[in-house]
């Protein structure tokens, strides 16, 4: 087909060609065999740069199909170094020596406890509107509690940057959502018991641009909690939520996290009596209702007289005089 339609058009052009200069006027015979030969030829050329085309294909396809596998197990090696590397990261500043707690009577104000100690619910932060500083202990302290506990300035700027870091490896696909679950232990304090307010406090005046990072990394695995509707975390953060954070929540987020506010209302240790009163319960027997039976299903009973016994009465009677001889 493909070489009778290169012979129909050579045709065409040669007999234009003729027509035109008459010395160069060929036979009908001569002219049928010149266009076959060209079509043939153009053909043979047309099907050899396809069959060289399909071939370039089918080895790019090949190429391909070998370096996607290699791809996917070289971005998922990265992808499980940088978590090794966000994980150690973490590990370093929570291992940390940066706490004094110089005005509690359970802590000894000598010893410098590291920072993981700061993200227990025993060490609530508060929210100033002016960060107090203090330099006695050799370097820059920030108190971070009513209790004037202290906490090197440090750590703030290092907590700061691993948020980064972390917001900076999802927003480019390095890893995903549900590997930031896996880090919610260590992500979700910071959402809790007034930290983030502080950190507000810290990085910011009147935005929250510094420290955008920090908010957007807590929303979104709070919101992957919710969404796979996993209790653990929620269970967590129940009655401990940053007021400040929760009011920065996406509308969508918060009907779902009221529960979570954090609640003001310190809990009072139960009271243990020595002796408690013992409780008798009394018995009391249970009255037994009448039977009532219907008037219809009653049946009368016949009335029936009871017999009397003849009586003999043996007071007149003298029993010596009666007696036999």
């Amino acid at each position: 087909m493909a070489i009778g339609f290169f012979q129909k058009r050579i045709e065409d052009i040669l007999n234009n060609v003729a027509s035109s200069d008459d010395s160069a006027a060929l036979s009908a015979e001569q002219m049928a065999q010149l266009s076959s030969d060209l079509a043939l030829y153009f053909s043979t050329v047309l099907l050899t740069l396809s069959g060289m085309l399909l071939v370039g294909l089918f080895l790019l396809w090949m190429v391909k199909r070998r370096a996607n596998p290699a791809s996917t197990n070289n971005k998922e090696l990265q992808r499980q170094q940088l978590l090794q590397e966000l994980e150690s990261q973490f590990l370093a500043i929570n291992t940390k020596p940066a706490v004094w707690m110089t005005n509690r009577s359970t802590f000894d104000a000598k010893v410098v406890y590291e920072f993981s100690l700061a993200l227990t619910p025993d060490i609530r932060w508060h929210a100033p509107q002016n960060i107090q500083t203090s330099w006695h202990m050799g370097d820059r302290m920030i108190v971070i509690t009513d209790q004037d506990d202290l906490l090197t300035a440090s750590v703030m700027d290092e907590i700061l940057f691993w948020f980064r870091h972390l917001d900076r490896a999802v927003s480019s696909d390095l890893i995903k959502v549900e590997d930031l679950y896996s880090l919610w232990r260590q992500i979700l304090p910071f959402a809790l018991d007034n930290r983030f307010s502080f950190l507000a406090a810290y990085f910011t005046e009147d935005d929250l641009e510094d420290i955008e990072a920090i908010r957007q990394v807590l929303i979104g695995v709070i919101r992957y909690c919710q969404q796979q509707k996993l209790a653990q975390p929620l269970s967590y953060i129940n009655g401990r939520l940053d007021p400040l954070f929760f009011d920065e929540l996406p509308k969508g987020m918060k009907p779902g996290l009221e529960a979570a506010r954090q609640n003001n209302v310190h809990r009072k240790d139960p009271v243990v009596m020595d002796e408690a009163p013992i409780i008798v319960q009394e018995t009391k027997t249970e009255r037994k209702e009448p039977v009532v039976i219907a008037p219809e299903k009653a049946v009368e009973k016949p009335k029936t007289t009871a017999r009397k016994e003849p009586t003999f009465s043996i007071d007149n009677v003298d029993i010596d005089e009666k007696k036999p001889e």
